[in-house]
């Protein structure tokens, strides 16, 4: 029989979990809030079906218990004790993380260290960790790095223009996230063509945000930091700010510590700009209403993704391919379209209508006589993670 392994990914308003066998995806569980009459909703993909239901808040609390018993009574699991290994993402800054590994109690208590410096990641993690240590006693627990495939960004562009002495003291550098999505684009690229575009940038747009060079299979840079704060303005992050605005806020709204890190990351962003929503969705119909302040924070986020897009076409040395991805990137027609105008000079021309038509699917946008192909494809954290747990369980 083919061992099965749970794969978990954590957020601070999301959870999934799915089963893997080395060669298959059993079942996936995505668990949310629900914009309907339930306080959140349950959807099971497995054997081509689609299964709804709603969730109660303290069902999502214990959702790990809930997930159990659905994959039991969907025949997924005969009982927990055939899972034979476990992969949870870690989102954390710190070289302790930059691998794959199995989770003991040293990693445990490096997690500890940093859990402030990824708040919206990093402490729902590391509750499910203890939590997966009590229900599956010896059953090993793989930290799958969501900056692992960042570990090829050259010197020159991850150090920070700090004391040399105080980047290594502290391991203040650039490790960049969002790496599981990447690796599982680099992934469906290769299944299609066997080789890999020399020169691509993958747009991770959802609610966090990032954009990454991959030069010959390799990141070469990742617009994400030290923590996923750095970089494009995203949901409810700030992204980019010039360091003397920092010091500004701590003098005069008294912001600084955990203060500071919680309006950068929760107060931020779309939402800050806006003062209306964090939603895409929402800012787009806000504008199209006639609000001024929603239409900033769309005009800032497209603003931001050209300018990385830009620089990155620059230090490939050209570009073959540009993939989006990611709920916004996968989805939203509207602002893929409104991130490309203005990238002609790049080479890049979407056709509009194979791009209105592209939501939610894996589609070729690129206009004929493209000199760059623009793709969408969906992210598929969870297969990634559930391959990079398994190499590490069964070398």
């Amino acid at each position: 029989m083919d061992k099965k392994y749970l794969i978990v990914n954590r957020g601070s308003a999301s959870e999934k979990y799915a089963v893997y066998t080395k060669d298959k995806c059993l079942g996936f569980l995505h668990l949310e809030k629900s914009e309907t009459e339930c306080d959140y909703v349950s959807t099971l993909y497995f054997e081509e079906r689609k299964v709804q239901n709603c969730v109660s808040k303290k069902e999502f609390q214990d959702s790990l218990n809930y997930t159990l018993n659905l994959f039991k009574t969907s025949n997924i699991i005969a009982d927990k004790n055939e899972i034979a290994g476990i992969g949870i993402r870690i989102v954390a800054p710190g070289k302790p993380f930059q691998n794959h590994k199995v989770i003991d109690l040293a990693y445990e208590k490096e997690i500890k260290k940093v859990l402030k410096e990824a708040p919206l990641h990093l402490l729902p993690t590391y509750e499910m960790i203890l939590t997966l240590r009590k229900a599956f006693k010896n059953i090993p627990i793989v930290g799958v790095s969501d900056s692992d495939i960042h570990s090829s960004i050259p010197d020159y562009a991850k150090y920070y223009g700090i004391a040399k002495i105080d980047s290594d003291k502290f391991g203040l550098q650039k490790y960049g996230f969002h790496g599981i999505s990447v690796g599982s684009i680099l992934h469906k690229l290769q299944s299609e063509n066997a080789q890999l575009p020399s020169r691509l940038i993958v747009c991770h747009i959802g609610s966090g945000v990032s954009v990454t060079a991959i030069k010959d299979g390799k990141s070469i840079e990742n617009s994400m930091g030290f923590t996923p704060l750095e970089g494009v303005m995203m949901a409810t992050r700030a992204g980019d700010v010039d360091p003397g605005v920092l010091a500004f806020l701590e003098d005069n709204l008294a912001l600084k510590g955990k203060k500071l890190r919680e309006y950068l990351n929760k107060k931020s962003g779309l939402l800050g700009v806006s003062g209306k929503s964090s939603d895409v969705r929402d800012l787009i119909k806000l504008e199209q209403d006639g609000d001024t302040q929603s239409k900033l924070a769309l005009d800032m986020y497209a603003y931001r993704l050209q300018k990385y897009i830009g620089s990155y076409f620059t230090i490939l040395g050209g570009l073959d391919t540009i993939v989006f991805t990611a709920t916004v990137g996968e989805r939203s027609f509207i602002m893929r379209e409104r991130i490309c105008q203005g990238l002609e000079i790049l080479g890049i021309k979407i056709d509009q209508e194979k791009n209105n038509r592209s939501e939610g699917i894996d589609a070729d946008i690129s206009a004929s006589g493209s000199k760059v192909k623009v793709l969408v494809r969906k992210t598929d954290e969870m297969g990634q993670m559930a391959r990079d747990t398994i190499s590490i369980l069964e070398k």
